[in-house]
């Protein structure tokens, strides 16, 4: 069993060294040494002076209030945890003025740490106050490493700035799960002022983070373009190992991706399941033209699609479906290029949509102005008159 002198001088030992990813792990709350420690017999009345004389500041303090947070978290006491987590990281940002980039490995674990006691607290006070506060406070001391990461003006090779993408992803979680979305523009605005390293630079798992939440930023902005680079760009860098990463990519992704038209393989839906069983029927009826079964596979999904919030993405991808629809009549027809509105109005009546012939004159109108079919309307003759050059141009393009 690893004896506290001994975690002691283990700590020791990396912090002289400088070793910050040793020191990582023996800061975690999820390390081996947790339940070591546990079954100490330790007085923590006398545990401040006992770390006082073995460590220099801050770890002395960082030390101390790391065994408090492990011992108050095992009794389930999650508000003294966080109390206790957060002295131990504003312990170590004071300290930080003087450390160089091998202290990102443990400014990491802590903070990430703050971020899962602080959870644990408010869902332990969310039945009394129905508020996270502790998340916010959390929140509120990331931000200074945010802050103590991107204003550091070390040399750029030992600096902490390589710090800063992966405090943004730890912020970014904490603000979506608020639902403040409007912090992360703070946060945005800080790194587009500040003299950077290229995102490259930085470690892959930081960048899928950052660009999976930028991603969802722009989608709730409804900036689908920019929503679709990031998340595209997030997918491909995530580990194919990190399947469960990829499917919550996807969460996002295909909705956009539906909404232009663009349709999963059969190959994505056989590598990630609950994205099949989500999207699955969905992407088959747009494929189809099959508007009845794309609304019946919308309702089933509905409750599913509005806890993720991308229900009214999917919904606007139903006009996908009707340019489908309409170009199935085109070729039964024999890809004739005069089709009166109202057969257009039939079909729409046999799947489920039951409209008016104005109605299915201004939804031909809006297939032609979003560039989803080539042609024009004779509202005197009532006949849609498609182009005889590619009437029914691929959807990716338009």
């Amino acid at each position: 069993m690893l004896g506290i002198q001994t975690y002691f001088n283990k700590v020791e030992n990396h912090i002289n060294n400088e070793n910050g990813k040793g020191l990582a792990p023996l800061l975690s709350l999820q390390d081996n040494h947790v339940k070591h420690i546990i079954h100490q017999h330790i007085q923590l009345d006398q545990l401040d002076t006992i770390c006082k004389n073995k460590f220099e500041a801050p770890w002395n303090e960082v030390v101390s209030n790391h065994i408090k947070t492990i011992f108050a978290f095992d009794e389930g006491d999650y508000e003294a945890a966080f109390d206790s987590q957060k002295e131990l990281v504003q312990a170590f940002q004071r300290g930080m003025g003087t450390m160089t980039r091998w202290c990102l490995p443990p400014l990491y674990i802590i903070n990430n740490d703050l971020r899962i006691v602080a959870s644990k607290a408010d869902d332990e006070l969310a039945a009394v106050e129905g508020q996270r506060k502790k998340l916010e406070e959390a929140a509120n001391v990331i931000s200074k490493s945010f802050t103590y990461c991107i204003t550091d003006r070390g040399v750029l090779h030992s600096s902490k700035k390589y710090g800063t993408y992966c405090m943004i992803g730890i912020l970014f979680r904490i603000y979506f799960k608020l639902r403040q979305q409007n912090l992360c523009k703070n946060i945005l605005r800080a790194v587009k002022a500040a003299d950077m390293p290229s995102i490259e630079q930085f470690p892959k798992s930081d960048r899928v983070t950052f660009r999976y939440y930028l991603g969802r930023l722009y989608f709730l902005e409804e900036d689908y373009v920019k929503a679709e680079h990031e998340l595209d760009l997030a997918f491909k860098e995530c580990s194919n190992k990190s399947l469960k990463n990829k499917e919550l990519i996807l969460q996002t992704l295909l909705p956009v991706k539906l909404m232009r038209g663009i349709l999963p393989t059969d190959a994505l839906f056989q590598k990630f399941q609950k994205t099949r069983q989500i999207y699955g029927d969905l992407a088959k009826a747009i494929r189809i033209g099959d508007v009845k079964t794309f609304n019946v596979a919308l309702t089933i999904s509905e409750p599913l699609l509005i806890r993720q919030g991308t229900y009214f993405a999917i919904e606007k991808a139903e006009s996908i479906a009707i340019r489908q629809l309409f170009r199935k009549v085109y070729l039964i027809l024999g890809m004739n290029t005069r089709i009166p509105i109202q057969t257009f109005k039939k079909a729409l009546d046999f799947e489920g949509l039951q409209v008016d012939m104005e109605e299915a004159e201004w939804m031909l109108a809006n297939m032609i102005f979003k560039g989803y079919m080539k042609g024009y309307l004779s509202h005197e003759k009532m006949f849609l008159v498609l182009s005889k050059d590619n009437p029914f141009p691929s959807v990716v393009q338009s």
